[in-house]
């Protein structure tokens, strides 16, 4: 492996080659007109490969500088574009046609690309322009409300991955992320690790005719990520971009006074606290008593956000470069955290003979970034801190405070001591290349041969340091943790592209290899003193390594013909072997097919007003991996336990806990699609819309086995569920004779979810309490899988008010004519009132009925541009309708089981017999009714509408000498307004842990944005 490894990565550095032009300004102007001769305003030209540019005055004239050997590009939605090489003129005037074919520009597929007309399947694209319009160091966040069918669900924090799915979910125990595919590599890496403004376009394969392609990871879909490439005959040109800004969180939750939380605890115990309140903490100058700390305020903190790149970009007749240098930094809004990442890039390509023949393809990138994780319950401790308790005590190691039971009657932890003291840090080190070799061999065929290199290494760093606070540590306990994955991939590819008189003919044939190897580390251990950072030295207490390697080996091809540009179908088909399966059952074949109709080429359509009529039908079968390697064989677990002999001494054993299941295999997903494609106005109006079904078979499933029988269980493929749903996309462009020139697109999806096989039929999958912790569910799971359902849906208990008298708890008592026995064990005037559901006399875990879903009824995104003269601007809308948030979090603060802070009304607004009028419970240590239990008192509507994004540009306009091709000054404001009914901090509630989304146990919220920036070019 090490000798492929280096032999790879030094062929990926031989091959990165520079070519460079001469440097030579002219100043260039113009008209730009219609197919009437009238000037066009608002019409972009751009020198080829750059960000140099400017827009056309009201009657169509521009002025700029560029290279003496430069392109200028006029585009100018609603109409064709054009290239026109300046060959050192001072003038150009230009006229620009109606373009009836609007929708028809190249897009990417796998393995290759296809005109938009002659796309039979689903896919949907974001250009560069839209990518950087938001600020985020996660492409998946700048894709998030503007594709139908993908759902985006931001996590808060630094360098945290964004939850996406398309068109739903698609698996029980295993990810449901799409697969991404970087410059043709499947597999290349998550989406934090590239610098959006690299990026010349992420295309978004929905539709099972359009994954197919990539077979066996492809059932979630696929995101197709194409970086940029420099144009040819471009001189160097330089281009740099800066935002720098503020992130925010203004919102709190409430809490107690100091005040009303002492009567509030002494209430609740039932007599005084012990710590003597009218004394004067240490290092302070007033007692605890005149003390009001917000640990909130503390935590929170308004964050530096910055993202700064340096564009390099050139080419001659027969190569180009790009290259690209880049900065991010978020401090984020909670204290401790942050991310970082620098990053560079080189692409480039070239024609190896003059006739362009042969050619060669080259993509470098290195980043580096770095992490400061927090641990997820800092909101939490800091809500349930004493606000009499300062934050920091000199007299204590460490230097912070910390509540005692003794004296407090409750112990929450110093979130402020364990967010800064606390080091938990991941680097990231990535060095992915490409090197591609394409060789006209005959007229139409084409063949191709890629290999590429993708090798990650992770190190983490953790520190748990002496100190003395609510829990005392007295030992520094050091854990660093190192991984190495290294990806080499080799393809093999043939194209046969021709058009025939009337028949246009595209035939795809691909073989490829992709091996994966992982290797894993982990050491702890341990100092007496807080100086020592490093595991030199300690003493070592745990350690363990791990070894891994999976092969992936494809056939796959792929034909479509078109007659007359009206009727086009297109097939695919894969064979993967995966060595993740045992031997003899790692091998599946996925077919798809699709066919299209392109209604208004028909002569019939000619004289009607519509620009494109196409109908769309596709079907096709995708896979899921989902196993780690080796799970299809017994993992044999260590115990101290056994005995042997006689001296009843332990000694270390082995033990089989699951059984083997050597039949494990793919999941499978069958999808039907149909679609269809609406012009009018010359494609100025345009819709695109969808219908799927989507059923999911082969769900691998954990099925438990009888105790006599030794193992705990084992994992079968058994279950089976749909997604089924309509997308909707449209988009309007303004005629460009206007002055003010806009164009607004907007997209609507649904989702619809149904479990249709479990591995019992009347069985149930509980999920969620041991993963969120019994506090925030009052002992129970929060959600249920089961067929006939929407997976994952919110299963508790329905409520209906409270008990008012000891009289009401007796005539329930006697629902079931037998007033002796108890209907809802524990209750109390002033308890929640529980539904019984079954009709039995009883409350009991039976009672419990779905109460919601985390699933969206729809959600949409709205995005308008416009501009002018030399200002722009851009506003972007996303939301989320009919989704259910399970309040967990609230659930948390109103507990009164222990003595801790929370939601005031918990106690100002608790019933009582003088105040029976409120739906808060009484105040009870212990809560022997469980009032917070899992039930609707604490689900809301997840519904929100979100300014994602609202941006105002300014063009500075240059012309003649000026060494400045470009300059724009912008300012942004990203996620300012959020309209939502949803009482917690943020209605964006993403994933938790496997299946627990839409859960609020305090996550890190989203932020709110306030940037400006600087564009210049050269």
């Amino acid at each position: 492996m090490q000798k492929l490894y280096l032999r790879s990565l030094g062929l990926l550095f031989l091959l990165c080659t520079l070519s460079a032009t001469a440097w030579a300004q002219v100043s260039v102007t113009g008209t730009v007109t219609d197919d009437a001769g009238l000037g066009l305003p608002g019409v972009n030209v751009v020198v080829v490969g750059t960000s140099s540019g400017t827009i056309t005055d009201l009657d169509g004239n521009y002025t700029l500088s560029a290279p003496a050997d430069g392109t200028l590009r006029f585009s100018y939605t609603g109409f064709g574009s054009q290239e026109v090489l300046i060959d050192g003129r001072n003038r150009i005037d230009v006229t620009l046609s109606t373009d009836a074919g609007l929708l028809d520009e190249i897009v990417v597929v796998g393995y290759g690309s296809q005109g938009r007309e002659s796309v039979t399947g689903a896919i949907s694209a974001v250009d560069s322009e839209a990518l950087t319009e938001v600020t985020t160091p996660n492409l998946g966040e700048a894709i998030q409300g503007r594709l139908a069918g993908v759902q985006v669900i931001a996590n808060g924090a630094p360098g945290d991955a964004p939850q996406i799915q398309v068109r739903g979910i698609g698996s029980i125990n295993f990810g449901s992320g799409p697969l991404i595919v970087v410059d043709g590599v499947p597999g290349a890496g998550g989406l934090n690790q590239f610098d959006s403004r690299d990026v010349e376009s992420i295309t978004v394969l929905k539709d099972a005719s359009s994954t197919a392609i990539y077979g066996s990871r492809a059932s979630n879909g696929v995101l197709l990520v194409t970086t940029k490439m420099g144009s040819r005959n471009q001189p160097i040109r330089i281009s740099a971009e800066t935002t720098l800004g503020v992130q925010t969180q203004p919102e709190r939750y409430e809490g107690f006074s100091t005040a009303d939380y002492v009567d509030y605890a002494e209430v609740l115990s039932g007599i005084p606290l012990a710590r003597p309140l009218d004394e004067v903490p240490p290092g302070e100058t007033v007692p605890y008593r005149q003390q009001q700390v917000d640990y909130q305020d503390a935590l929170f903190q308004d964050g530096l956000l910055t993202q700064n790149s340096l564009h390099v970009s050139g080419g001659s007749d027969r190569s180009s470069f790009f290259s690209s240098f880049g900065y991010l930094r978020q401090e984020g809004v909670i204290i401790g955290g942050g991310y970082e990442r620098f990053n560079f890039r080189i692409n480039s390509r070239h024609d190896l003979v003059e006739s362009g023949r042969f050619r060669f393809t080259q993509t470098l990138s290195i980043a580096n970034d770095e992490r400061n994780g927090l641990e997820n319950n800092l909101l939490r401790d800091a809500v349930q801190s004493i606000p009499y308790l300062p934050i920091r005590n000199p007299n204590n190691i460490g230097g912070f405070n910390g509540a005692q039971q003794g004296l407090d009657s409750a112990d929450p932890r110093n979130p402020i001591r364990n967010a800064l003291q606390e080091i938990n840090r991941t680097r990231t080190t990535r060095l992915f290349g490409t090197a591609a070799l394409e060789y006209d061999i005959i007229g139409g065929l084409t063949g191709r041969v890629l290999i590429s290199a993708n090798n990650q290494i992770f190190r983490t760093y953790n520190q748990d340091p002496i100190y003395q606070a609510t829990v005392s540590n007295d030992i520094n306990v050091i854990t660093e943790q190192r991984s190495n994955d290294y990806s080499p991939l080799y393809s093999g590819q043939l194209t046969y592209d021709r058009i025939i008189g009337n028949h246009s003919i595209n035939a795809t044939a691909v073989g490829e290899i992709q091996e994966s190897y992982n290797g894993f580390m982990s050491v702890q251990g341990n100092h007496t003193t807080n100086g020592l950072v490093n595991l030199e030295g300690a003493t070592i207490t745990a350690g363990t390594t791990t070894r891994r390697k999976t092969v992936l080996q494809s056939a796959l091809g792929r034909f479509t013909y078109g007659y007359k540009g009206r009727y086009l179908i297109s097939g695919s088909v894969r064979r993967d072997g995966s060595s993740i399966f045992a031997p003899g059952n790692g091998t599946e074949i996925f077919p798809a097919g699709a066919v299209a109709w392109r209604i208004s080429e028909e002569p019939f359509m000619r004289d009607t007003r519509v620009s494109t009529l196409k109908l769309r039908v596709s079907y096709g079968r995708t896979g899921s991996i989902g196993l780690n390697p080796y799970n299809f064989q017994a993992p044999i677990q260590q115990t101290i336990g056994a005995v042997l002999g006689g001296d009843g001494v332990p000694v270390l054993g082995a033990y089989i806990n699951d059984l083997a299941n050597t039949q494990l295999s793919w999941e499978i997903t069958d999808m039907l699609n149909v679609g269809l494609d609406v012009g009018f106005l010359n494609n100025r109006l345009n819709f695109s819309m969808e219908y799927y079904d989507r059923e999911v078979d082969n769900l691998i499933l954990d099925i438990p086995l009888s105790p006599s029988f030794g193992p705990d269980g084992t994992s079968v493929n058994i279950g089976a569920m749909r997604n089924t749903g309509v997308e909707f996309q449209g988009q309007f462009f303004s005629p460009r004779s206007q002055t003010f020139v806009w164009n607004v697109s907007a997209n609507l999806s649904t989702n619809t979810n149904e479990v249709l096989r479990l591995a019992v039929e009347d069985g149930a999958i509980f999920f969620g309490r041991d993963e969120v912790g019994q506090g925030y569910t009052g002992e129970f799971d929060p959600t249920i899988t089961r067929v006939g359902d929407p997976v994952f849906s919110f299963y508790g208990f329905e409520t209906d008010g409270l008990y008012q008298s000891v009289d009401e708890i007796n005539a329930a008592n006697a629902l079931d004519d037998d007033p002796s026995t108890s209907f809802q064990d524990n209750a109390s005037p002033g308890d929640v009132r529980f539904v019984d559901q079954n009709g039995d006399g009883r409350i009991t875990e039976q009672d419990r009925v779905i109460l919601g879903s985390y699933l969206p009824d729809f959600t949409y995104g709205l995005n308008f541009t416009g501009s002018l003269r030399n200002f722009d601007l851009s506003l972007f809308l996303q939301g989320s309708q009919g989704n259910d948030i399970y309040n967990g979090f609230r659930s948390l603060r109103y507990q009164t089981t222990r003595l801790f802070n929370g939601a005031p009304e918990k106690f100002l607004d608790a019933w009582t017999p003088q105040n029976t009028s409120t739906d808060v419970p009484r105040v009870a240590l212990t809560d022997p009714n469980n009032n917070r239990r899992m039930s609707d008192r604490f689900l809301e509507d997840g519904s929100y509408l979100r300014l994602k994004n609202i941006t105002l540009g300014y063009r500075m306009p240059f012309g003649g000498d000026s060494p400045i091709a470009n300059l724009r000054v912008y300012i942004s404001a990203q996620n300012a307004i959020t309209l939502t009914g949803y009482s917690g901090l943020d209605p964006e509630i993403g994933q938790i842990t496997g299946g627990l989304v839409g859960f609020d146990a305090g996550r890190y919220p989203v932020a709110r944005s306030f940037l400006c920036g600087l564009q210049l070019g050269f």
